[in-house]
């Protein structure tokens, strides 16, 4: 596929069906330009025209071009500290198998080999996959990022310069790509999600960790791992609890699953799950209800950081912890006013996800490396 030619099938793949004439607009090129380009796409396969219709800018009858997404599969991987997510999608992310398998065993050698035999499982015996993507979180220490070199570094994992494409790419039999996990969650809602047709926004998870993605006229600002790292100990009060790292009243001390359930151990005198912290401040126990309410204005003082520093306007919140801003979204707002003068403008859109949506993430990170022809 000529290299021209892969911004009109990103085009496609992102916007589903499209006139010529609204395809040539979009990317700047002639009419006859794109028809010459479309050829190979076409002519490929990848590419079909639909029935002729009218076209909404001229009225003149055209023939939609349509992106066959089902021609192509997709693997997405998604590495935690004690287990593999895996998905199968098309061309367009939509999930067609996933599943999941413990890592008892945190190895290179055997995280590679349980990773390999899901996919195994998922693919079964239908069309195999062109790609897959694998996604983790880095060493919030190195100074470079998770798909930047060969080797790569994991606290999560243990690891130390480990070549995890390379194994991954000989295990799987296909050509692999490595990206920070949300990172790659932050173009899943850019390609097919919330933040379709926006150029600036930012995502935050919060979960096991917390995580950062700041787009900027439509690319990812690129950051390394220690920089991540940072955003997540900035100081939001300074007379607040203690992070594992030792930081008081930073952004770690409160966010996390790990912090909010010492919090809520240190007044119900018993460890409980993050699920039950939830259950119980919806019921009211005093406990949790405060636990999940400075959680909650934790986050809004942390979003409203980022929205004054970097002018972005609509912020995802992501992650399997986000059930405290349902909880406690006065808390919320409440951060945010005590940091912005104006919080109003922001657009918040909170966005529950499981690990399969993270493993989707990775599938993503596939699906664009191919479009793009790129690792």
């Amino acid at each position: 596929m000529p290299r021209p030619a892969r911004p009109i099938l990103r085009e496609l793949v992102i916007h589903g069906p499209l006139s010529r004439t609204t395809l040539a607009r979009r990317l700047g090129l002639s009419v006859g330009s794109l028809s010459r380009l479309t050829k190979p796409l076409v002519a490929s396969g990848v590419v079909v025209e639909q029935d002729v219709a009218y076209d909404p800018v001229n009225g003149r009858p055209t023939r939609p071009l349509r992106v066959v997404v089902d021609g192509l599969r997709f693997v997405g991987i998604k590495l935690t500290s004690d287990r593999v997510y895996a998905v199968l999608t098309n061309l367009r992310a939509d999930v067609l198998a996933r599943g999941s398998a413990p890592l008892p065993d945190l190895t290179p050698e055997e995280v590679v080999e349980r990773a390999g035999r899901l996919a195994d499982e998922l693919v079964g015996d239908g069309e195999r996959p062109v790609s897959a993507g694998i996604t983790l979180g880095g060493d919030e220490h190195a100074p470079t990022r998770v798909d930047e070199g060969e080797f790569l570094d994991s606290g999560l994992l243990g690891w130390r310069r480990v070549p995890v494409r390379r194994l991954m790419a000989a295990r799987l039999g296909v050509p692999c790509v490595v990206r920070n996990d949300v990172t790659a969650l932050a173009y899943a809602h850019q390609w097919f999600g919330e933040a379709r047709g926006l150029s600036d926004f930012a995502v935050v998870t919060i979960g096991e960790g917390i995580g950062y993605a700041l787009f900027v006229h439509g690319r990812a600002v690129r950051v390394t791992e220690a920089d991540l790292g940072e955003f997540g100990h900035q100081i939001l009060d300074p007379g607040g609890p203690l992070c594992p790292s030792g930081h008081r009243g930073c952004a770690g001390a409160y966010l996390p699953t790990r912090s909010v359930l010492m919090a809520a151990a240190q007044g119900l005198r018993r460890f409980p799950n993050h699920e039950e912290v939830l259950r119980l401040a919806a019921a009211g126990d005093p406990v949790c209800s405060r636990v999940v309410g400075q959680t909650a204005w934790a986050l809004g003082a942390l979003i409203a950081n980022l929205t004054t520093c970097t002018t972005v306007k609509t912020v995802i919140v992501a992650g399997e912890a986000v059930g405290v801003v349902g909880l406690a979204r006065g808390d919320l707002d409440r951060g945010m006013a005590d940091r912005r003068r104006d919080p109003e403008p922001v657009r918040l859109v909170v966005q529950p996800h499981d690990f399969g949506d993270w493993a989707r993430g990775a599938a993503v990170g596939a699906i664009r490396a191919h479009v793009a022809g790129r690792p």
